[in-house]
């Protein structure tokens, strides 16, 4: 009898062991919300028709990973010349919806056009992206 109840006092021991590591390796399914992955490029320095002006292009492209609508999506590109002392602020594309699961991608090109640097000087750029997930606000800036 006593070894039956040994067996029955391991079987349960396993048992419970088994359940905590499926606990700490397995993850329960939560809301992770809207997840936006990004690719960005910028091209700098192009020299427009053998004139005197340069230009900073942009290309770009978002999906939502997450498992929500990021809603009115507004993707702003940021120019900071600090050698003109500007900064250009260019919206690309505006109350889009971005469905969630990669469902839909976006994509967007910007250029800025400015004059020559002598020595060659880059312009920073951030790319903004600004909607709301379940009515609040949310932002994610890449670059610079």
């Amino acid at each position: 009898m006593k070894l039956t109840e040994n067996k029955n006092v391991i079987i349960i021991a396993l048992a419970v062991c088994a359940i905590i590591a499926v606990g700490f390796f397995v993850p329960l399914q939560e809301t992770q919300g809207a997840n936006i992955f990004s690719s960005v490029d910028v091209a700098q320095g192009g020299i427009i028709n053998d004139t005197h002006n340069q230009s900073v292009t942009v290309h770009g492209s978002f999906a939502n990973t997450g498992d929500i609508t990021a809603e009115d999506l507004t993707i702003t590109v940021i120019f900071t010349d600090i050698a003109h002392n500007k900064v250009v602020r260019k919206i690309v594309q505006e109350g889009v919806d971005m469905l969630p699961n990669n469902e839909l991608t976006v994509e967007f090109e910007s250029e800025y056009i400015r004059e020559r640097t002598e020595p060659k000087t880059d312009v920073n750029v951030t790319v903004r992206l600004d909607w709301k997930e379940n009515g609040e606000s949310k932002t994610l800036s890449i670059g610079d």
